[in-house]
């Protein structure tokens, strides 16, 4: 409701808030983005990120199992190790990161 002309206070989306508290952190993005190609092991997603550390994608991927998008699966081997995919609700993310992926594309590397 305007008063005196003035516009109604600008807010952020509660649910647009909560996207990018999660996904806003470095290395999140890019985490799911490596498991919607396949789910893979710890070692092959820290070789697929780039500048990631260990001890950064463990934290990322904790954050992401407690979120519900990631799933951890124990292999027995050998060799004995783990693989992470992303669950059904992970998976959901994929239109979304696609238009993501054109936009940057298209935007942020536009002489590539």
């Amino acid at each position: 409701m305007e008063l005196r002309g003035e516009p109604e206070p600008i807010r952020c989306d509660e649910a647009l808030s909560g996207v990018f508290s999660l996904l806003g952190k470095r290395w999140s993005g890019m985490v799911i983005g490596v498991l919607l190609a396949r789910p893979a092991r710890f070692g092959e997603m820290a070789r697929a990120i780039l500048g990631i550390t260990e001890s950064m994608l463990s934290t990322r991927l904790s954050e992401l199992q407690e979120a519900g998008l990631v799933e951890r699966e124990v292999l027995t081997g050998p060799p004995i190790g783990s693989r992470y995919r992303l669950t059904e609700r992970g998976q959901a993310l994929r239109p979304a990161l696609i238009e993501l992926l054109k936009w940057a594309h298209r935007y942020l590397m536009p002489d590539r």
